[in-house]
């Protein structure tokens, strides 16, 4: 419970920056290409920088103080970043923000793997993982009613502050369970080795690579989308993301979790294939929200298709450490980490706003279409989980 409550957290700091994009755009005289790099790159270069060295002192440094520093860091910086009178300001305290959230994903999933085992593993990794989605509701919640009320810097500020206090909660309460072994000196050289022998986990980074530009694309711009095309206040996109990728997002990334378990439990391939058949079914839905009538229709089919966006957390997750021994799992979950935020992150905010620029006209936005290709892709990452799952029958460490 408090591991969910850290990803909670996690993701709160990291979207208030979404529902509150076009309050920040107008104040600074930010273009969406902009706005695209503030909330996409600074902070997925940081992130990647940060992780790997993170990783390494994983199994050599107590993950619960490793944790708990990493959450005041990040909160720390969103409280700075309420103070900002510049563009720039803003840009370092992303990276900040983007550099604390990097040291608690990889130790947390470590913990996880060592409380659970194997056959529990997805479903424990998707509870992990549902509270991004509870984080995604608190940031539409405070960003969209605190925001429209009181503007964005006091949104942040609501958002950073109470990480300080989950921090000195997370180093008094935490497990801190020892590792099993002593780690090899390069652990990650060997888990490189082991992911060129493992044609499996191949397939699983470029299926993670490709569906954070969609996550992270749509996390982006929905909120802006919503207001701009849908005539929602910022009040009222908040309210509703809040609802809909919040709790109803939370709920659908814990049945996949426990589905995925339960149809495993009978052939392991149907882990990942579950994933690749939910991608593939929640496309359509996308492209009617975007692009269709509107109203009611396109609402409808938001909902729907919003219902299990964050489904693929848990399974993959589970499908990687199964692969792998103990001392890796840091590792492998950052180098899967490295890809989504790098690729996922770094990409997807900004090509999404760089096709919004290019398709814009003095009459109509452009947005609609910059979100569709970045959902577009998702098939390609829907693909590659399917040809991960073909994989998940050859002899790993199943541990």
């Amino acid at each position: 419970m408090l591991l969910m409550v850290l990803m909670a957290m996690a993701q709160l700091d990291r979207q208030i920056l979404s529902i509150t994009l076009e309050q920040i755009g107008t104040e600074f005289s930010l273009s969406d290409t902009q706005l695209g790099l503030l909330s996409g790159l600074v902070f997925a270069l940081a992130f990647c920088l940060v992780g790997f060295p993170v990783a390494a002192l994983v199994t050599r440094v107590s993950r619960r103080r490793i944790i708990a520093g990493s959450v005041l860091i990040w909160s720390g910086m969103t409280v700075l970043a309420s103070t900002a009178q510049s563009f720039a300001v803003l840009l370092v305290a992303r990276i900040g923000v983007g550099a604390g959230e990097a040291g608690s994903v990889a130790p947390a999933h470590s913990l996880i793997s060592d409380l659970y085992p194997p056959e529990r593993r997805t479903s424990a990794m998707s509870v992990f993982a549902s509270g991004s989605n509870l984080g995604v509701l608190l940031a539409f919640l405070v960003g969209g009613v605190v925001g429209q009320i009181y503007g964005w810097r006091v949104a942040f500020l609501v958002a950073g502050v109470p990480g300080v206090i989950l921090a000195i909660v997370l180093a008094r309460s935490l497990p801190d369970l020892r590792p099993q072994k002593r780690p090899e000196a390069d652990v990650f050289a060997r888990t490189l080795g082991l992911i060129r022998q493992d044609s499996g986990l191949r397939f699983l980074l470029a299926a993670m690579a490709i569906t954070g530009i969609v996550t992270f694309g749509g996390l982006s711009w929905t909120a802006t989308f919503l207001i701009r095309s849908y005539g929602f206040s910022q009040l009222q996109t908040g309210l509703l993301m809040a609802g809909v990728v919040g709790i109803g997002g939370a709920a659908g990334t814990l049945f996949i979790g426990f589905l995925a378990d339960r149809l495993g439990h009978r052939d392991q391939r149907w882990r990942l294939r579950l994933v690749a058949l939910v991608i593939v079914f929640g496309k359509p839905l996308a492209f009617v929200f975007l692009l269709g009538p509107g109203g009611l229709i396109g609402m409808a089919a938001f909902v729907a298709g919003a219902l299990f966006a964050n489904a693929f957390w848990g399974p993959t997750f589970a499908y990687a450490h199964s692969r792998v021994p103990a001392d890796c799992r840091p590792m492998i979950t950052v180098i899967l980490l490295f890809l989504f935020n790098l690729i996922g992150v770094g990409l997807g905010p900004t090509l999404v706003g760089i096709l919004s620029d290019a398709w814009t006209t003095q009459s109509e936005t452009g947005l609609g279409w910059g979100l569709a290709v970045a959902q577009a892709l998702g098939v390609l990452g829907a693909w590659f989980y399917w040809r991960a799952a073909a994989c998940a029958m050859s002899p790993q460490n199943e541990t």
